[in-house]
């Protein structure tokens, strides 16, 4: 049957075939899990966003405040809660370590493919939707945010609920009231974990697929009455609660943190209106490039998307369009915004793969053949892009930019990732010259599902480098084991966030501005105070700003300026560890009378700075 042109599932179809059905998910999802929770406690946490993110869930679990998250020590009102209390359960269920800072991102990662499958198996049968979850599975952008303490694969995971949600109400021609309230409580939750994006984006998608079909009264359909009494359900109590205790968190959350951030007010992120171009063909390769030649080859079928037939494919591809748009006039991007339009993407080309092994075809589509020829050229291109010092400005920034031991994997991991995107397009091409049926289809969707998890097997060694010499782990580990493991430690005007979460304990800073801190809602505090006064009234501002921020006695302080930090070091008897760029290591010693070496790092430099001497009764 169907209901507004959108095809609808008997709901008395067998058990025993809708059990045999589900089962054939099951493979798939366990392989995903594989590929999500494998060794995903064995690289330590990355600077900046891992470190910070699971030192706010340590210290949420710690504190037992689960309302207000705290960085360091002061209130990190940055992002919502949701996402800081699942991986704070998650340290709490499973130790404090990276394994169980990291398996929330995984866990929704797999419930992501679950929705995937719901959805496409709704659309257009189980066998698309079984490709469908292998595709969206070895996506890259996929792969990579499963395994990362980040916000958004929970936030990909929230939107593509409240989309799949929305999707089977209208299905169902707005009669089931169950459909309204999940969408909209998925809203409410995906703003609580990122704020209003979370809300934002899907309700324009969902707006903008209705007013090309021409059927924007489709949307006076939905429960509006009952749905934003549910998301102000899921949404208020948090945001009344914060807000009584941070006064000047609404104007931060809703205009310096959303509208600031899109328009480029308080970041400094943009890439320009093209920047998500090489985030999508990188992040949804290879499909991104078989996408492409798919949708080339239908190009001029285009106007039947407007059939009520061709709903579903509408649907998805202004999902995608919208998300891609929205974010690439936004003048904060970051690969990751990227994600929520991974789903729709997958699922248009599992569609799109119904072409593949048609029975009665006497040979490959012409879109696969061409993906396999672009394949192997990105392979040949890759591997000339081995060679770097034939481009001498490439090769020294990218020296600069990574440490000598990562450095001298780079240029070998490139050559053999060329040489396995060619062997993976070679046998592609001969299968597509070879084999005909079902069987060429399970084949050549195999083929290319490899590719991802086979140039992570070549990649794992500088990644694993890269992370040790990125990571405050091997910091935390020397200071631990040292004599002087229990002494204050301070950054000089340079933090590395997750130094907190290894010591199990605050770091001081000293800064002009707190932006080393990473924290958009300290800089906007500090900025504002900062703003028209002359140069002359500032230390004494920030002094004030700082103990508003963090009213403990000084000596316990974590935010510093160096007038107050000089006057600590000489009336405390107490030596500190100061943390500081190898670059500002002649800062250090000009401002203070006595450093002593003790530990140097990439880049960085720890130093003791021994306390007043104290002199005995005579």
């Amino acid at each position: 049957m169907t209901t507004n042109g959108l095809a609808i599932t008997a709901s008395r179809e067998d058990p025993v075939v809708r059990l045999r059905r589900a089962l054939t998910f099951l493979p798939l999802l366990v392989l995903a899990g594989v590929l999500f929770f494998a060794g995903l406690g064995s690289l330590p946490l990355l600077e900046p966003d891992e470190g910070r993110n699971a030192e706010a869930a340590r210290e949420m679990l710690a504190s037992g405040d689960w309302i207000v998250p705290h960085y360091d020590g002061l209130a990190y009102l940055d992002k919502p809660v949701v996402f800081f209390c699942m991986v704070a359960l998650s340290l709490r269920l499973g130790g404090l370590d990276e394994w169980a800072a990291r398996a929330p991102s995984a866990l929704m990662g797999l419930c992501l493919l679950l929705l995937a499958w719901i959805l496409t198996r709704r659309m257009c049968g189980n066998s698309a939707a079984l490709r469908a979850v292998a595709i969206i599975a070895t996506a890259p952008l996929v792969v990579v945010f499963s395994r990362l303490v980040i916000f958004d694969m929970t936030l990909a995971f929230l939107m593509t609920l409240a989309m799949v949600s929305f999707w089977f109400a209208e299905a169902a021609g707005f009669k089931r009231p169950g459909m309204d309230i999940l969408m909209f409580f998925a809203l409410g939750l995906a703003t609580i974990t990122k704020g209003p994006v979370g809300f934002l984006l899907p309700l324009l998608s969902i707006a903008v697929y209705e007013a090309v079909r021409g059927e924007l009264r489709e949307l006076k359909r939905l429960r509006w009455g009952l749905g934003v009494a549910v998301f102000l359900a899921a949404v208020l109590p948090w945001f009344i609660l914060v807000s009584v205790r941070h006064p000047d968190f609404p104007r931060y959350a809703l205009l310096e943190e959303s509208l600031a951030r899109f328009s480029g007010g308080l970041v400094h992120r943009q890439g320009g209106l093209l920047y998500y171009i090489p985030v999508y063909l990188a992040g949804f390769f290879p499909w991104s490039i078989f996408l492409l030649w798919a949708g080339w080859s239908r190009h001029k079928r285009l106007k039947e998307f407007r059939d009520r037939s061709f709903s579903s494919n509408m649907y998805l591809l202004t999902w995608s369009a919208v998300t891609f748009v929205f974010f690439s006039l936004s003048r904060s991007q970051l690969p990751g915004y990227f994600l929520p339009a991974i789903v729709p993407l997958g699922i248009l080309m599992a569609k799109a793969w119904n072409d593949v092994g048609e029975p009665g075809a006497k040979r490959a589509p012409d879109w696969l053949t061409a993906g396999f020829a672009s394949l192997l050229g990105v392979g040949l291109i890759v591997a000339a892009c081995s060679q770097l010092s034939m481009f001498s400005s490439a090769h020294s920034h990218l020296a600069s930019k990574l440490h000598p031991d990562v450095f001298s994997m780079f240029k070998p991991s490139l050559l053999y990732t060329g040489l396995i995107l060619a062997v993976l397009a070679v046998v592609g091409r001969n299968l597509a010259a070879r084999l005909r049926g079902k069987w060429f289809s399970v084949l050549a969707l195999a083929l290319l599902a490899l590719t991802t998890p086979a140039l992570l097997a070549r990649w794992i060694g500088p990644i694993r480098a890269y992370a040790d010499t990125n990571s405050s782990r091997r910091l935390a580990s020397t200071i631990l084991s040292s004599p002087e493991q229990d002494l204050p430690i301070y950054g000089f005007y340079y933090f590395r966030t997750g130094l907190p979460f290894y010591l199990r304990r605050p770091v001081g800073l000293v800064t002009t501005d707190a932006n080393e801190l990473t924290s958009n809602y300290l800089a906007w505090r500090v900025a504002k105070v900062r703003r028209g006064l002359s140069p002359e009234d500032v230390p004494g501002a920030l002094s004030r700003t700082f103990q508003d921020l963090d009213p403990v006695p000084v000596d316990q302080r974590r935010l510093l300026d160096i007038a107050q930090f000089v006057e600590l070091i000489r009336r405390s008897p107490q030596p500190r560890l100061v943390l500081v760029r190898n670059t500002h290591v002649g800062l250090l010693a000009r401002d203070l009378d006595r450093v002593e070496p003790l530990w140097t790092g990439w880049g960085y430099s720890v130093w003791e700075v021994p306390g007043r001497a104290v002199t005995g009764d005579k």
